[in-house]
């Protein structure tokens, strides 16, 4: 019966996680650490330092 119960508030637990998801995510990148470990976790994936960058940084023509 537990068993049962406890997968059901996880499941509960996970859908207002989920519809609440964007401000869950605000709160947890307002805080300067947690945003420095996402975002060198993020550029730590294989090709998304190098599309990050080209499109910030990008090779267009110069203006002059």
């Amino acid at each position: 019966m537990s068993r049962i119960l406890s997968i059901l508030l996880m499941g509960v637990g996970g859908y207002f996680l989920f519809k609440k998801r964007f401000r869950f995510l605000n709160a947890a990148l307002g805080n300067p650490l947690i945003r420095k470990i996402a975002v060198n976790a993020f550029m730590r994936i294989p090709g998304m330092r190098n599309r990050i960058m080209g499109s910030v940084f990008s090779q267009g023509p110069n203006p002059i």
